[in-house]
C-alpha cells in the first residue's frame, strides 16, 4: 500500500472528470425521482434498501455510459462493484452515505474493508476514493454528495460535489410503520378515504 494522495493532488487528477462523476449521481437520482413522480405509491411500496438498489444500478449505468472508452479512465467490475481508475493514480467507487459524517452504508465485506484500508488486491498502488450521496429526511431529495478518502475508519479528506438536483421537494416525511427495518425515511403519501376503507376491510 502506498500513502493516499492529498485532496489537492486528487482534485488535479479528477478535475477533468468531476462534472461527469457528479452527473452519474445526479442523473441516477433524477431517474429515481422520475419513478416516484410517475407513481407516488412507490414511496409507500419500496423499502429504503430497494431505493438504494435502484439508484445504485442507475449510477452503474451512468458510469459505464460516461466513462467507457474515455482516455485515462479504466472501467472495471469486481464482484458487482463498478470501479473507475483515473490516470493509474486513483480508483473510485460509488456508494450511499449513511450519515452526515459520510460513512458508507451496507454490510462490511472483505472487499469493502480492503477498499477502505487502501489495500484492494490488484490496486494497492492506487488511492481508493468513494463518490457518495446522502438522501434527505424524506428519501426523495438529496442532502449532499461528495468524494471521500478514508484509511480504515479514519476519514482523511472530502471533496464536495456540485449536483444539479432540486433541493425544493414538496414532500412531508411520514413515520414508518413499526417492525420495518429502515435506517432512514421515505416520504409516505397521505392515504385516501378509499385506501383507509380497504385497509380496514383487510384487517377484519
Amino acid at each position: 500500500m502506498t500513502e493516499p494522495i492529498t485532496a489537492p493532488e486528487a482534485n488535479q487528477v479528477l478535475s477533468p472528470h468531476l462534472e461527469a462523476i457528479s452527473a452519474c449521481i445526479d442523473q441516477a437520482w433524477k431517474r429515481w425521482r422520475a419513478l416516484v413522480d410517475e407513481d407516488p405509491q412507490l414511496g409507500l411500496i419500496l423499502s429504503n434498501r430497494s431505493r438504494a438498489s435502484i439508484v445504485h444500478d442507475c449510477i452503474r449505468h451512468e458510469a459505464k455510459t460516461s466513462f467507457l472508452g474515455k482516455e485515462d479512465v479504466h472501467v472495471s467490475e469486481k464482484r458487482g462493484v463498478t470501479l473507475l481508475a483515473f490516470s493509474d493514480k486513483i480508483v473510485l467507487r460509488f456508494k450511499k452515505f449513511r450519515d452526515d459524517k459520510m460513512r458508507t452504508s451496507g454490510i462490511p465485506t472483505q472487499q469493502s474493508k480492503d477498499f477502505s484500508a487502501q489495500v484492494l488486491p490488484g490496486m494497492e498502488e492506487l488511492t481508493h476514493l468513494v463518490a457518495g450521496y446522502l438522501p434527505d429526511d424524506t428519501g426523495i431529495g438529496l442532502h449532499l454528495a461528495a468524494i471521500t478518502c478514508s484509511l480504515d475508519e479514519d476519514q482523511l479528506w472530502v471533496l464536495d460535489l456540485d449536483l444539479g438536483f432540486d433541493q425544493a421537494v414538496p414532500a412531508i416525511p411520514i413515520p414508518l410503520a413499526t417492525g420495518q427495518d429502515h435506517t432512514d425515511t421515505i416520504v409516505r403519501p397521505k392515504p385516501t378515504e378509499r385506501d383507509q376503507a380497504q385497509a380496514a376491510s383487510e384487517e377484519r
